[in-house]
Parts: structure tokens; sequence; C-alpha cells
């Protein structure tokens, strides 16, 4: 999934043939000004924008203003488009749009809003590095300055430093301000179930998630953010839980060396477990299953230092 992505290509010409037929409507300059702002549309799209054209170079080069903007590493839940769309949905049993319009426009938005639940998680994953610039896992930010992940993240190559790098994306700087050094000395860490709290020195821009203690059931649809062989940060495809015990997660999306740690969502894009890796011995498994733990099997330890 790419998240950044909010029109796909094979839907560039019916929104412009779409926001076509809206702006004929309305072919006054002040009346397609009153419209975008009471849409919400930001300044920065505003002044780029030639409302003054015909109807057809403005619904082009508005689409082209879509195209190009850039969420920043910090998301909130702002996108041009969705925000433009939406208003236009709202407004279509008094404007007339065709319903095949207020449609696109229905599906754009909740594919935009997707997107931007997507992003807002996704700032709060990082690599977990050691020495600084070898990617050795992943971990998400669920607190000011607290990070999650597993434990043998640092055990089973006897770490002794390590630092962590948020917004580590491709086309993106690598800001100093994004890497801090972790503190080792961890407030929750156990090898079972494989769990590590670990503060950061310092505190990071991004914004926290909220674990869950969710009820999980077997099918259920999942996926994961991580940092898989230690490089840029991604989303996977959604997969399943495969089987759920009192202590652990099989699940089967695809992982990879640095994938530990990672949060695991449901379709809420709620944090409801940390991947692990393989299951190990002592329980049957179809080939390609991984592992993970509950947020359930860890919230008492971990619960302390979130309030």
């Amino acid at each position: 999934m790419n998240p950044e992505s909010f029109l796909e290509q094979q839907d560039v010409v019916p929104l412009t043939l779409a926001l076509n037929r809206w702006a004929q409507q309305v072919n006054v300059v002040s009346d397609r000004q009153e419209v975008l702002q009471g849409a919400g549309v930001d300044d920065t799209v505003l002044s780029n924008l030639r409302i003054d054209t015909k109807p057809n170079i403005f619904a082009t080069t508005l689409v082209a203003a879509f195209k190009k903007y850039l969420i920043s590493s910090q998301p909130g839940d702002y996108h041009p488009m969705v925000s433009l769309l939406q208003y236009l949905s709202e407004l279509a049993p008094l404007s007339g749009l065709p319903e095949e319009d207020v449609a696109l426009f229905s599906r754009l938005v909740a594919r935009g809003r997707e997107n931007l639940k997507a992003l807002a998680v996704r700032s709060a994953v990082a690599r977990i590095e050691s020495p600084q610039g070898t990617g050795i896992g992943t971990g998400v930010l669920i607190g000011a300055d607290l990070l999650l992940t597993c434990n043998h993240v640092f055990s089973k190559t006897q770490v002794q430093k390590a630092w962590v790098r948020f917004n580590y994306k491709a086309g993106s700087y690598n800001l100093p301000e994004d890497l801090l050094e972790l503190d080792l000395d961890f407030l929750s860490s156990s090898s079972h179930p494989d769990h590590a709290l670990v503060k950061i020195k310092g505190k990071p821009r991004q914004s926290p998630i909220n674990p869950v203690h969710a009820t999980l059931d077997q099918g259920q649809e999942i996926r994961l953010i991580h940092h898989p062989q230690g490089g840029y940060v991604s989303i996977s495809d959604l997969g399943q839980i495969v089987q759920v015990g009192e202590d652990y997660l099989d699940h089967n999306l695809s992982t990879d060396e640095g994938s530990s740690g990672a949060p695991i969502l449901d379709r809420q894009w709620q944090l409801v477990a940390i991947h692990r890796g393989n299951p190990g011995i002592g329980r049957p498994i179809e080939s390609g299953t991984m592992a993970a733990v509950p947020i359930r099997r860890i919230s008492n330890q971990i619960a302390p230092y979130l309030s």
C-alpha cells in the first residue's frame, strides 16, 4: 500500500471530467472561490489555481494540484482533494451533480481517508539502528518518548547502544531531529512474551499511537508497518490472522529481517499486536506463518508507563 497516492492514474480523466461538469455549473470566479474556501482548501493550493479560466482548464489545473500535493512527514487529517470532494458530495442534492460523479467523489474520499489514517500511523513507526545507519528492527511510538518493540531485537546481538530513526522513507531527507538515542535500561522487557518498552532520549516530533486491548479472531484482516531488511518503511498488503492463543497470534503477513517489533494493525488502523518472527516449535503451523505478540498479552506490563 502506498498511502501517499491519493489519486490513481486511471481516476485522473474521470475526475477531471466530473470537476469540469461541476465547474460549468459554477462559472463565476467568486462562486468557485467560495466553494473552495468552504471546503477548507488551503491557501497554498488556492494560490496556484487558475480559478478565472474556462471550466475544462480550471478542472485540469485543480486535478494537477491534487496530484502534486505533498503530505508532510507529520500528517494530520487533511488533503485538499479529500476536503473538496467531500464538500461537493454534501452539496450534491442542491447542485444536481450526476450520480456517477457523486459515486466517484465518494470512492476517492473513502480512499483518501484511509490513506490519511495510514499516514498518521506510519509516522509513529521507526527503524531501530545499531550502530547508527544499520537497521536491526522496527519499533512504534506509543507515548511521547516511549518505543514499543521486541526484546530479541536487542538481545540477539547483545546490543550495547541503539538509536531510533523516524520518517525513514523513500524520497525523504534524513533529518537530524528524527534520529534519537534509546535508553537501554528498559522500562518493561521480557523474552516471553517477547517485548521491550524503551525510553527515547529526547522527544520525537511525531505523535504516538495508542495500543488497543482488542479481541482477535482467526481470519481477521490485519496489516503491518515495518522496515524490511532495515530498509525504508513499508506498509504491507492486508493479511489474516491464522490462529490465536492466549499469549500469541500467528499471521500470514509477508515479513523479513528487520520486521521484528513492527506494529500489527486491524482494519481500523488500531495497534493490536507487534510482530515477533518465526513461531518456533510447539504448535502446528502452516508454511509461511509468522508469530506476533498481542497487545492484550503485554498490556499489564506497559500500561503503568502510559498513564
